[in-house]
Protein backbone atom coordinates (compact mmCIF):
# COMPACT_ATOMS: atom_id res chain seq x y z
CA UNK A 1 0.00 0.00 0.00
CA UNK A 2 1.25 3.29 -1.15
CA UNK A 3 1.20 5.72 1.60
CA UNK A 4 1.22 9.34 1.07
CA UNK A 5 1.03 12.50 2.80
CA UNK A 6 -1.22 15.18 3.39
CA UNK A 7 -0.21 19.24 2.70
CA UNK A 8 0.41 20.13 6.21
CA UNK A 9 -1.09 23.37 6.74
CA UNK A 10 1.44 26.66 7.16
CA UNK A 11 0.88 27.31 10.68
CA UNK A 12 1.05 23.57 11.70
CA UNK A 13 4.54 23.29 9.40
CA UNK A 14 5.95 25.76 11.70
CA UNK A 15 4.75 24.15 15.00
CA UNK A 16 6.27 21.05 13.49
CA UNK A 17 9.47 22.60 12.85
CA UNK A 18 9.75 24.43 16.14
CA UNK A 19 8.88 20.83 17.98
CA UNK A 20 11.27 19.31 15.69
CA UNK A 21 14.17 21.73 16.60
CA UNK A 22 13.36 21.72 20.87
CA UNK A 23 13.27 17.69 20.48
CA UNK A 24 16.77 17.91 18.55
CA UNK A 25 18.08 20.39 21.04
CA UNK A 26 17.11 18.58 24.37
CA UNK A 27 18.18 14.67 22.88
CA UNK A 28 21.10 16.55 22.02
CA UNK A 29 21.67 17.91 25.40
CA UNK A 30 21.41 14.12 26.93
CA UNK A 31 23.71 12.84 25.00
CA UNK A 32 26.48 15.73 25.50
CA UNK A 33 26.37 15.17 29.16
CA UNK A 34 25.02 11.65 29.74
CA UNK A 35 25.99 9.19 26.40
CA UNK A 36 29.44 11.46 25.77
CA UNK A 37 30.67 10.52 30.02
CA UNK A 38 29.50 6.92 29.87
CA UNK A 39 33.15 5.56 28.99
CA UNK A 40 35.00 8.20 31.19
CA UNK A 41 32.05 6.68 33.33
CA UNK A 42 33.68 2.93 33.08
CA UNK A 43 36.96 4.36 33.78
CA UNK A 44 36.74 6.69 37.00
CA UNK A 45 34.42 3.55 38.14
CA UNK A 46 37.65 1.35 37.57
CA UNK A 47 36.44 -0.95 34.89
CA UNK A 48 39.68 -0.61 32.54
CA UNK A 49 40.67 0.47 29.19
CA UNK A 50 38.44 -2.46 26.98
CA UNK A 51 35.08 -1.85 28.97
CA UNK A 52 35.22 1.86 28.13
CA UNK A 53 35.61 1.08 25.10
CA UNK A 54 33.10 -1.51 24.40
CA UNK A 55 30.65 0.47 26.17
CA UNK A 56 30.52 2.42 22.99
CA UNK A 57 29.96 -0.40 20.89
CA UNK A 58 28.66 -3.68 22.48
CA UNK A 59 25.24 -2.34 23.93
CA UNK A 60 25.05 -0.54 20.54
CA UNK A 61 25.15 -4.39 18.80
CA UNK A 62 23.17 -5.62 21.43
CA UNK A 63 20.66 -3.06 20.99
CA UNK A 64 20.42 -3.46 17.28
CA UNK A 65 19.19 -6.97 18.21
CA UNK A 66 16.54 -5.80 20.52
CA UNK A 67 15.42 -2.71 17.67
CA UNK A 68 14.32 -5.56 15.28
CA UNK A 69 11.09 -6.11 17.00
CA UNK A 70 10.67 -2.60 15.92
CA UNK A 71 8.44 -2.90 13.24
CA UNK A 72 5.75 -5.26 14.95
CA UNK A 73 5.72 -2.85 17.96
CA UNK A 74 5.05 -0.21 15.56
CA UNK A 75 2.31 -1.77 14.05
CA UNK A 76 0.59 -2.77 17.31
CA UNK A 77 1.23 0.90 18.25
CA UNK A 78 -0.16 1.81 14.75
CA UNK A 79 1.13 5.48 14.80
CA UNK A 80 4.94 6.80 14.37
CA UNK A 81 4.06 9.22 17.17
CA UNK A 82 3.22 7.17 19.90
CA UNK A 83 5.71 4.56 18.65
CA UNK A 84 8.76 7.47 18.71
CA UNK A 85 6.99 8.78 21.98
CA UNK A 86 7.17 5.62 23.77
CA UNK A 87 10.40 4.37 23.24
CA UNK A 88 11.97 8.06 23.91
CA UNK A 89 10.53 7.84 27.50
CA UNK A 90 12.47 3.79 27.76
CA UNK A 91 15.47 5.76 26.59
CA UNK A 92 14.50 8.06 29.33
CA UNK A 93 14.24 5.68 31.89
CA UNK A 94 17.05 3.72 31.20
CA UNK A 95 19.74 7.18 31.75
CA UNK A 96 18.21 6.82 34.90
CA UNK A 97 18.67 3.32 35.96
CA UNK A 98 22.60 4.64 35.08
CA UNK A 99 21.87 7.71 37.54
CA UNK A 100 20.99 4.88 40.32
CA UNK A 101 23.87 2.88 39.14
CA UNK A 102 26.20 5.89 39.44
CA UNK A 103 25.60 6.15 43.22
CA UNK A 104 24.89 2.74 43.80
CA UNK A 105 28.03 0.47 45.93
CA UNK A 106 29.67 -2.92 44.67
CA UNK A 107 28.33 -2.14 40.92
CA UNK A 108 30.08 -4.66 38.26
CA UNK A 109 30.98 -3.57 34.89
CA UNK A 110 27.92 -5.89 32.85
CA UNK A 111 26.01 -4.16 35.19
CA UNK A 112 26.56 -0.84 33.40
CA UNK A 113 25.96 -2.73 30.46
CA UNK A 114 21.99 -3.88 30.76
CA UNK A 115 20.63 -0.15 30.53
CA UNK A 116 23.22 1.00 27.93
CA UNK A 117 21.93 -1.57 25.82
CA UNK A 118 18.50 -0.86 26.99
CA UNK A 119 19.20 2.96 26.09
CA UNK A 120 20.73 1.90 22.46
CA UNK A 121 18.05 -0.27 21.59
CA UNK A 122 14.93 2.22 21.97
CA UNK A 123 17.27 4.72 20.40
CA UNK A 124 18.01 2.75 17.51
CA UNK A 125 14.51 1.66 16.86
CA UNK A 126 13.21 5.33 17.14
CA UNK A 127 15.37 5.75 13.90
CA UNK A 128 13.31 4.20 11.00
CA UNK A 129 9.89 5.26 12.51
CA UNK A 130 11.36 8.81 13.21
CA UNK A 131 12.99 9.04 9.74
CA UNK A 132 9.61 8.04 8.10
CA UNK A 133 7.57 10.67 10.19
CA UNK A 134 9.81 13.22 9.38
CA UNK A 135 10.42 13.00 6.16
CA UNK A 136 6.06 13.80 5.77
CA UNK A 137 6.18 16.43 8.01
CA UNK A 138 9.09 18.32 6.15
CA UNK A 139 8.56 19.62 2.74
CA UNK A 140 11.26 18.18 0.27
CA UNK A 141 11.85 22.20 -0.77
CA UNK A 142 13.10 22.44 2.26
CA UNK A 143 14.57 19.72 3.48
CA UNK A 144 18.12 20.29 3.55
CA UNK A 145 18.29 23.15 4.56
CA UNK A 146 15.74 22.67 7.54
CA UNK A 147 17.95 19.46 8.48
CA UNK A 148 21.17 21.44 8.02
CA UNK A 149 19.99 24.15 10.78
CA UNK A 150 18.34 21.38 12.82
CA UNK A 151 21.72 19.29 13.07
CA UNK A 152 23.42 22.63 14.29
CA UNK A 153 21.13 23.62 16.63
CA UNK A 154 21.46 19.92 17.89
CA UNK A 155 25.22 20.27 17.96
CA UNK A 156 24.89 23.46 20.06
CA UNK A 157 22.94 20.96 22.31
CA UNK A 158 25.86 18.65 22.56
CA UNK A 159 28.25 21.32 23.07
CA UNK A 160 26.24 22.92 26.15
CA UNK A 161 25.97 19.13 27.30
CA UNK A 162 29.66 18.47 26.79
CA UNK A 163 30.87 21.98 28.58
CA UNK A 164 28.67 21.92 31.32
CA UNK A 165 29.53 18.13 32.06
CA UNK A 166 33.25 18.98 31.75
CA UNK A 167 33.05 22.12 34.04
CA UNK A 168 31.01 19.61 36.81
CA UNK A 169 33.66 16.78 36.88
CA UNK A 170 36.02 20.01 37.10
CA UNK A 171 34.63 20.67 40.31
CA UNK A 172 34.98 17.14 41.39
CA UNK A 173 38.72 16.78 40.70
CA UNK A 174 40.11 15.94 44.16
CA UNK A 175 37.34 14.92 46.43
CA UNK A 176 35.15 12.70 46.67
CA UNK A 177 32.29 13.85 44.57
CA UNK A 178 33.09 12.24 41.58
CA UNK A 179 30.50 9.35 41.37
CA UNK A 180 28.17 11.99 42.58
CA UNK A 181 28.47 14.35 39.82
CA UNK A 182 28.46 11.46 37.30
CA UNK A 183 24.90 10.70 38.67
CA UNK A 184 23.97 14.33 38.32
CA UNK A 185 25.26 14.24 34.67
CA UNK A 186 22.97 10.93 33.90
CA UNK A 187 20.07 12.72 35.41
CA UNK A 188 20.42 15.51 33.96
CA UNK A 189 20.25 13.79 30.51
CA UNK A 190 17.01 11.84 31.61
CA UNK A 191 15.73 15.06 32.03
CA UNK A 192 16.61 16.17 28.69
CA UNK A 193 15.26 13.15 26.98
CA UNK A 194 11.86 13.51 28.82
CA UNK A 195 11.49 16.95 27.59
CA UNK A 196 12.40 15.50 24.02
CA UNK A 197 9.61 13.34 24.22
CA UNK A 198 7.16 15.81 24.92
CA UNK A 199 8.32 17.96 22.30
CA UNK A 200 7.59 14.82 20.06
CA UNK A 201 4.45 14.43 21.30
CA UNK A 202 3.77 18.11 20.19
CA UNK A 203 3.91 16.87 16.56
CA UNK A 204 1.39 15.86 13.50
CA UNK A 205 -0.38 12.75 12.93
CA UNK A 206 -0.11 12.70 9.04
CA UNK A 207 -3.11 10.88 7.20
CA UNK A 208 -3.18 8.94 3.98
CA UNK A 209 -5.44 9.64 1.51
CA UNK A 210 -7.61 6.49 0.06
CA UNK A 211 -10.87 4.96 -0.14
CA UNK A 212 -11.25 4.36 3.43
CA UNK A 213 -8.86 7.29 5.58
CA UNK A 214 -6.33 5.77 8.00
CA UNK A 215 -3.33 7.17 9.85
CA UNK A 216 0.01 7.44 7.31
CA UNK A 217 1.74 6.50 9.84
CA UNK A 218 -0.28 3.14 10.47
CA UNK A 219 2.00 0.36 8.97
CA UNK A 220 0.54 -1.87 6.12
CA UNK A 221 -0.88 -4.88 6.86
CA UNK A 222 0.64 -7.38 5.64
CA UNK A 223 0.41 -11.32 5.57
CA UNK A 224 4.12 -12.12 5.40
CA UNK A 225 5.75 -12.21 8.48
CA UNK A 226 8.43 -10.31 10.05
CA UNK A 227 11.25 -12.40 9.32
CA UNK A 228 10.64 -13.05 5.95
CA UNK A 229 9.91 -9.40 4.97
CA UNK A 230 13.33 -8.48 6.86
CA UNK A 231 15.20 -11.56 4.35
CA UNK A 232 13.25 -10.11 1.46
CA UNK A 233 14.41 -6.41 2.63
CA UNK A 234 18.63 -8.50 2.69
CA UNK A 235 17.98 -9.49 -0.13
CA UNK A 236 17.32 -6.12 -2.06
CA UNK A 237 20.30 -5.02 -0.50
CA UNK A 238 22.63 -6.58 -2.87
CA UNK A 239 20.86 -5.92 -5.98
CA UNK A 240 22.97 -3.69 -8.01
CA UNK A 241 21.50 0.05 -8.17
CA UNK A 242 19.79 -0.64 -4.76
CA UNK A 243 20.19 1.71 -1.59
CA UNK A 244 21.88 -1.84 -0.53
CA UNK A 245 25.44 -0.57 -1.97
CA UNK A 246 25.07 2.70 0.22
CA UNK A 247 24.47 0.62 3.34
CA UNK A 248 27.57 -1.91 2.97
CA UNK A 249 29.37 1.58 2.00
CA UNK A 250 28.31 2.80 5.09
CA UNK A 251 29.22 -0.45 7.32
CA UNK A 252 32.89 -0.61 5.93
CA UNK A 253 33.15 3.10 7.09
CA UNK A 254 31.73 2.64 10.41
CA UNK A 255 34.06 -0.89 10.74
CA UNK A 256 37.06 1.72 10.02
CA UNK A 257 36.33 4.64 12.34
CA UNK A 258 35.35 2.23 15.36
CA UNK A 259 39.21 0.41 14.91
CA UNK A 260 40.00 3.96 16.50
CA UNK A 261 37.36 5.90 17.69
CA UNK A 262 36.69 4.17 20.75
CA UNK A 263 40.39 4.51 22.16
CA UNK A 264 40.58 7.92 22.04
CA UNK A 265 38.66 8.41 25.26
CA UNK A 266 41.18 6.31 26.70
CA UNK A 267 44.20 7.29 25.26
CA UNK A 268 43.10 10.92 25.84
CA UNK A 269 42.45 10.29 29.61
CA UNK A 270 44.77 7.99 30.71
CA UNK A 271 47.73 7.73 28.17
CA UNK A 272 48.11 11.75 27.52
CA UNK A 273 46.76 12.22 31.11
CA UNK A 274 44.66 15.06 30.21
CA UNK A 275 42.47 17.07 32.65
CA UNK A 276 39.00 17.55 32.47
CA UNK A 277 38.81 20.41 31.00
CA UNK A 278 41.29 19.70 28.25
CA UNK A 279 39.63 16.59 27.62
CA UNK A 280 36.04 18.70 27.24
CA UNK A 281 37.60 21.53 25.40
CA UNK A 282 38.66 18.99 22.76
CA UNK A 283 35.04 17.30 22.27
CA UNK A 284 33.49 20.27 22.26
CA UNK A 285 36.07 21.34 19.44
CA UNK A 286 34.83 18.98 17.69
CA UNK A 287 31.49 19.63 17.58
CA UNK A 288 32.12 23.51 17.08
CA UNK A 289 33.81 21.82 13.41
CA UNK A 290 30.38 20.60 12.43
CA UNK A 291 28.46 23.60 13.59
CA UNK A 292 31.25 25.51 11.35
CA UNK A 293 30.31 23.13 8.68
CA UNK A 294 26.79 22.50 8.35
CA UNK A 295 25.44 25.80 6.93
CA UNK A 296 27.95 25.52 4.07
CA UNK A 297 26.93 21.50 3.83
CA UNK A 298 23.13 22.04 3.34
CA UNK A 299 24.02 25.05 0.33
CA UNK A 300 26.16 22.67 -1.12
CA UNK A 301 23.98 19.53 -1.00
CA UNK A 302 21.08 21.91 -2.59
CA UNK A 303 23.41 23.19 -5.42
CA UNK A 304 25.60 19.88 -6.17
CA UNK A 305 23.30 16.91 -4.31
CA UNK A 306 23.64 14.70 -1.66
CA UNK A 307 26.13 12.24 -3.92
CA UNK A 308 28.76 15.33 -3.97
CA UNK A 309 28.45 15.63 -0.55
CA UNK A 310 28.80 12.35 0.50
CA UNK A 311 31.92 12.08 -1.86
CA UNK A 312 33.30 15.17 -0.05
CA UNK A 313 32.91 13.97 3.88
CA UNK A 314 34.12 10.21 2.83
CA UNK A 315 37.64 11.83 1.30
CA UNK A 316 37.78 14.07 4.20
CA UNK A 317 37.65 11.72 7.18
CA UNK A 318 40.15 9.43 5.91
CA UNK A 319 43.18 11.10 7.36
CA UNK A 320 41.57 12.72 10.63
CA UNK A 321 42.52 9.47 13.00
CA UNK A 322 46.06 8.82 11.16
CA UNK A 323 47.28 12.79 12.34
CA UNK A 324 46.86 11.92 15.56
CA UNK A 325 50.68 10.22 14.96
CA UNK A 326 51.82 13.64 13.63
CA UNK A 327 52.27 15.43 17.08
CA UNK A 328 49.92 15.01 20.89
CA UNK A 329 50.30 18.91 21.45
CA UNK A 330 46.74 20.10 23.06
CA UNK A 331 46.85 22.55 20.44
CA UNK A 332 47.71 20.57 17.31
CA UNK A 333 44.66 18.09 18.43
CA UNK A 334 42.44 21.14 18.91
CA UNK A 335 42.86 22.39 15.72
CA UNK A 336 42.73 18.57 14.34
CA UNK A 337 39.04 18.10 15.99
CA UNK A 338 37.51 21.19 14.48
CA UNK A 339 39.34 19.97 11.14
CA UNK A 340 37.54 16.35 12.44
CA UNK A 341 33.93 18.42 12.75
CA UNK A 342 34.34 20.26 9.36
CA UNK A 343 34.16 16.77 7.56
CA UNK A 344 32.42 14.97 10.42
CA UNK A 345 29.59 17.29 9.61
CA UNK A 346 29.17 17.20 5.67
CA UNK A 347 29.64 13.37 6.16
CA UNK A 348 26.88 13.34 8.37
CA UNK A 349 24.02 15.55 6.67
CA UNK A 350 25.09 13.82 3.27
CA UNK A 351 23.91 10.41 5.14
CA UNK A 352 21.14 11.61 6.64
CA UNK A 353 19.77 12.83 2.98
CA UNK A 354 20.80 10.12 1.37
CA UNK A 355 18.48 7.86 3.74
CA UNK A 356 15.76 10.19 2.48
CA UNK A 357 16.92 9.76 -1.03
CA UNK A 358 17.25 6.08 -2.16
CA UNK A 359 16.05 3.98 0.41
CA UNK A 360 12.03 3.59 -1.15
CA UNK A 361 9.60 4.75 2.16
CA UNK A 362 7.83 1.40 1.19
CA UNK A 363 10.83 -0.67 2.11
CA UNK A 364 12.41 1.92 4.71
CA UNK A 365 11.81 0.60 8.09
CA UNK A 366 13.07 -3.13 7.12
CA UNK A 367 15.93 -1.63 5.02
CA UNK A 368 16.86 0.77 8.29
CA UNK A 369 15.88 -2.00 10.74
CA UNK A 370 18.50 -4.04 9.05
CA UNK A 371 20.93 -0.94 8.65
CA UNK A 372 21.19 -0.48 12.67
CA UNK A 373 22.40 -4.60 13.26
CA UNK A 374 25.05 -4.19 10.50
CA UNK A 375 26.03 -0.70 11.31
CA UNK A 376 26.22 -2.05 15.28
CA UNK A 377 27.85 -5.25 14.28
CA UNK A 378 30.68 -3.16 12.54
CA UNK A 379 31.24 -1.11 14.95
CA UNK A 380 32.01 -3.85 17.84
CA UNK A 381 33.78 -5.16 14.76
CA UNK A 382 36.37 -2.42 14.48
CA UNK A 383 36.38 -2.25 18.29
CA UNK A 384 37.51 -5.93 18.12
CA UNK A 385 40.36 -4.83 15.67
CA UNK A 386 41.39 -2.55 17.53
CA UNK A 387 41.74 -4.70 20.33
CA UNK A 388 43.45 -6.67 18.86
CA UNK A 389 46.39 -4.18 17.49
CA UNK A 390 47.21 -2.76 21.11
CA UNK A 391 46.94 -6.14 22.31
CA UNK A 392 49.65 -7.29 20.60
CA UNK A 393 51.45 -3.98 21.12
CA UNK A 394 51.21 -3.92 24.81
CA UNK A 395 48.80 -1.31 25.00
CA UNK A 396 51.56 0.93 24.37
CA UNK A 397 51.81 4.73 23.72
CA UNK A 398 52.84 3.79 20.01
CA UNK A 399 49.85 0.66 20.49
CA UNK A 400 47.29 3.70 20.15
CA UNK A 401 49.29 5.46 17.12
CA UNK A 402 49.30 2.45 15.13
CA UNK A 403 45.45 1.91 16.02
CA UNK A 404 44.75 5.45 14.58
CA UNK A 405 46.71 4.96 11.80
CA UNK A 406 45.45 1.61 11.04
CA UNK A 407 42.13 2.95 11.13
CA UNK A 408 42.55 5.90 8.69
CA UNK A 409 43.98 3.15 6.40
CA UNK A 410 40.90 1.58 6.31
CA UNK A 411 38.99 4.24 5.91
CA UNK A 412 41.08 5.07 2.99
CA UNK A 413 40.40 1.47 1.44
CA UNK A 414 36.35 1.99 2.05
CA UNK A 415 36.43 4.08 -0.41
CA UNK A 416 36.09 1.67 -3.27
CA UNK A 417 33.00 0.89 -1.79
CA UNK A 418 31.28 4.42 -2.26
CA UNK A 419 28.28 4.16 -4.89
CA UNK A 420 29.05 6.01 -7.46
CA UNK A 421 32.84 6.84 -6.95
CA UNK A 422 34.14 6.98 -10.31
CA UNK A 423 31.54 9.63 -11.58
CA UNK A 424 32.63 11.38 -8.05
CA UNK A 425 36.23 11.16 -9.03
CA UNK A 426 35.89 12.43 -12.66
CA UNK A 427 34.07 15.23 -11.36
CA UNK A 428 36.36 16.12 -8.89
CA UNK A 429 39.47 16.16 -11.41
CA UNK A 430 37.61 18.08 -13.44
CA UNK A 431 36.87 20.52 -10.91
CA UNK A 432 40.48 20.75 -9.65
CA UNK A 433 41.42 21.60 -13.47
CA UNK A 434 38.91 24.68 -13.79
CA UNK A 435 40.18 25.69 -10.76
CA UNK A 436 43.88 25.78 -11.97
CA UNK A 437 42.37 27.30 -14.83
CA UNK A 438 40.97 30.06 -12.60
CA UNK A 439 43.47 30.30 -10.89
CA UNK A 440 45.81 31.29 -14.54
CA UNK A 441 42.93 33.60 -16.08
CA UNK A 442 42.99 35.23 -12.19
CA UNK A 443 46.47 35.70 -12.76
CA UNK A 444 46.51 37.53 -16.27
CA UNK A 445 43.90 39.69 -15.34
CA UNK A 446 46.10 40.66 -12.26
CA UNK A 447 48.86 41.16 -15.46
CA UNK A 448 49.84 44.91 -16.61
CA UNK A 449 47.92 45.78 -19.63
CA UNK A 450 50.79 45.29 -22.39
CA UNK A 451 50.98 41.47 -20.97
CA UNK A 452 47.75 40.47 -20.52
CA UNK A 453 46.79 41.55 -23.72
CA UNK A 454 49.43 39.13 -25.23
CA UNK A 455 48.44 36.20 -22.83
CA UNK A 456 47.29 32.90 -24.00
CA UNK A 457 43.19 33.96 -22.42
CA UNK A 458 42.46 36.86 -23.95
CA UNK A 459 39.26 37.10 -25.75
CA UNK A 460 35.53 35.52 -25.65
CA UNK A 461 37.09 32.16 -25.11
CA UNK A 462 38.44 33.61 -21.90
CA UNK A 463 35.32 35.52 -20.48
CA UNK A 464 33.06 32.26 -20.91
CA UNK A 465 35.54 30.10 -19.67
CA UNK A 466 35.97 32.76 -16.78
CA UNK A 467 32.54 32.23 -16.14
CA UNK A 468 32.44 28.59 -15.95
CA UNK A 469 35.65 28.25 -13.96
CA UNK A 470 34.08 30.27 -10.89
CA UNK A 471 31.61 27.93 -9.96
CA UNK A 472 33.72 24.51 -10.25
CA UNK A 473 36.58 26.26 -8.72
CA UNK A 474 34.56 27.75 -5.49
CA UNK A 475 33.46 24.18 -5.04
CA UNK A 476 36.87 22.97 -4.70
CA UNK A 477 37.95 25.12 -2.94
CA UNK A 478 35.45 24.49 -0.25
CA UNK A 479 35.98 21.10 -0.24
CA UNK A 480 39.32 21.30 0.90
Amino acid sequence: MIMQARIIPRHALRRNLRAMNADGFSFSVMVGIAETYLPAFMLARGFGELNAALIATLPVLLGSLLQMAAPVLLKWFGCYRRFVVAAALVQSASVLILMVLALSDGVSAWMVFVPATLYWAAGLATGPAWNLWAEKLVPQRIRSGFFARRSRLCHVGVLLGLVSGGLLLRSSVGSELNVIIFSLLFGIGAAGRFVSAGMLSRQTKVRMANSEEREADTIPVSRVSLFLRLWASRRGLFRTGTAGRLVLFLMAVQTAVHVSGPYFNPFMLRVLKLSWMEYMGLLSLGFIGKMLSLPWAGRFANRFGADRLLWVGSLGIVPISAMWFVSQETWFLGLLQILSGLVWGCYELAMLLQFFRQIPVDRRIAVLTIYNVGNSAAMVLGTLIGALILNWFNRSFDAYLTVFVASGCLRAVSLLMLPGRRTAVRSTVKAVQSAQTFVKLRTVRFQPAELALAGPHCGPAAVSGDADCSVSGGSTSLKT
